[in-house]
């Protein structure tokens, strides 16, 4: 269930730094990363900005693994991969497994539901990228980013039954 408090979350950050494996130096970035729009003062402190800088960082970083991963393949598998693994579902499959919802901060409204959409635990891994990238620079995203997405990038590459995709072609 999605938090909807705004008091001393001094627990919560801490909490949430052991799920996703990363230490913030300033943790007002990852207050903001958790930040819904609905549960802020003004947009401009929700994870909206933090979200479009993850996707990029995301995206940017992503690439350059499988470049360096798949030397043997062609743009369009490289591409074929890169979507599946950068997807919205994807992203969300992994705040989910990250147990992200726990920290979320929500209006009232919005943390009434027993369910955090899809949609928005997708936007909140990527605002959290954004923020390690803020944090600690591109090696410390780089590092987040692989952890949590290796698995993914492995899974897109190979086929069921553990037969690389292009086989099946």
């Amino acid at each position: 269930m999605p938090r909807t408090t705004h008091g001393d979350d001094g627990q919560l950050l801490a909490d949430c730094q052991e799920a996703i494996g990363y230490r913030f130096g300033d943790v007002t970035l990852l207050r903001e990363a958790l930040t819904h729009a609905s549960g802020a003062n003004h947009r401009l402190v929700s994870n909206e900005r933090l979200e479009f800088l993850g996707d990029a960082i995301l995206g940017a970083i992503v690439c350059e693994r499988l470049f360096r991963k798949f030397p043997d393949y062609l743009e369009g598998d490289l591409t074929r991969i890169k979507s599946i693994v950068v997807s919205r579902r994807t992203c969300a499959q992994i705040s989910e497994r990250l147990g992200i919802d726990r920290f979320l901060i929500m209006g009232k409204g919005m943390g009434a539901h027993d369910q955090t959409p899809s949609s928005m635990m997708g936007d909140v891994f990527e605002s959290l990228i954004g923020a390690v990238y803020l944090d600690g620079g591109m090696e410390a995203a780089r590092q987040f980013i692989v952890r949590h997405l290796e698995p993914e990038i492995d899974a897109a590459a190979v086929g069921h039954g553990g037969v690389n995709y292009k086989s099946n072609l």
